[in-house]
C-alpha cells in the first residue's frame, strides 16, 4: 500500500511543478494572451496531468496505455452516472437559481467542445485514471477529499492567468467546485475500467457553460456540492 500511495504523491507532486513553471512561463510571454502561442502553450499545461500519467505507465512498463485509458469495453452504468452528473450538476443549480443564461446556441456549444475536451476532459487522465487507482485509501469518501486537495492546487497556476476567464475569483467557491466534482468523476471512475465517461463527464459540464453558467454564491454552491457528495456516496456501493 505505501509503495502505491508513494507513486501517487510522486505523480502528484511532479505534475503540480511542471504546471507551476509552464504557468509561469506563460505569464512571463503571454501577459494578456489572445495568441497561438498562448493557446497552444495553455492546452499543454491542461494536458500535463495525462502526460506525466502516460510517461508515469510507460515507466511501470505498462503497456497499451491509451487503449487502456479510452478503449475499454465499458458497461452501462458509467456513461449513466456521467451523464446524470451533469443533469445533477446542472438542474440543482437552476433550481436553486444559481444560473445565468448566456444567450448561447447549440451551434456555439458544439463548437466548444474540442476545446474542453483539450482544456478539461483529458485531466482525467492524470486525476482518475491515474492518481485515483494508485492512491490507496480504503475510505472512498476520504479519498475524494485528498484527491481534490491536490486537484485545486493544480488550477492555481491555471487561474492565475489574467486572461483566463475564471468560474469565481473565490478560491473557496473554486475549491467546493473542485470537490463536488471529484466526488462525481470519482465514483464514475470507480465504476469504469478506463477513463473515457469520465472525460465525456467533464467535457459535458464544461461545455453546457456556453449555455448557462453556474454562479458563485456560496449557499447554493455548498447545497449543490453536498447533493453530489451524498449522491455519489449512495453510488459507489452499488454493483458495477
Amino acid at each position: 500500500m505505501w509503495k502505491s500511495n508513494k507513486i501517487a504523491i510522486l505523480y502528484s507532486v511532479i505534475t503540480l511543478f511542471t504546471t507551476f513553471i509552464l504557468g509561469q512561463i506563460l505569464l512571463i510571454l503571454y501577459p494578456d494572451g489572445n495568441t497561438t502561442g498562448s493557446s497552444v502553450l495553455f492546452i499543454l499545461m491542461n494536458l500535463i496531468p495525462m502526460i506525466v500519467a502516460i510517461f508515469f505507465s510507460k515507466y511501470e512498463k505498462r503497456k497499451n496505455v491509451l487503449k487502456d485509458m479510452f478503449l475499454q469495453r465499458e458497461k452501462l452504468t458509467p456513461y449513466l452516472l456521467a451523464m446524470g452528473s451533469v443533469i445533477l450538476y446542472y438542474t440543482v443549480s437552476i433550481i436553486l437559481r444559481n444560473v445565468e443564461f448566456t444567450g448561447g446556441t447549440l451551434l456555439a456549444l458544439l463548437a466548444y467542445i474540442p476545446w474542453t475536451i483539450l482544456q478539461g476532459g483529458l485531466e482525467e487522465c492524470g486525476w482518475r485514471w491515474y492518481l485515483q487507482t494508485k492512491l490507496e485509501i480504503n475510505n472512498f469518501a476520504v479519498k475524494m477529499f485528498v484527491i481534490s486537495i491536490i486537484w485545486f492546487l493544480w488550477h492555481i497556476p491555471v487561474y492565475r492567468l489574467s486572461w483566463i476567464t475564471a468560474g469565481s475569483s473565490n478560491y473557496l467557491i473554486f475549491y467546493l467546485m473542485i470537490l463536488g466534482n471529484t466526488f462525481m468523476f470519482g465514483v464514475i471512475k470507480e465504476k469504469s475500467k478506463g477513463v473515457l465517461p469520465c472525460v465525456v463527464a467533464h467535457m459535458l459540464i464544461d461545455s453546457f457553460a456556453v449555455l448557462m453558467l453556474v454562479q458563485s454564491n456560496l449557499m447554493p454552491i455548498i447545497i449543490l456540492v453536498s447533493i453530489e457528495i451524498i449522491f455519489s456516496c449512495l453510488c459507489v456501493n452499488l454493483k458495477k
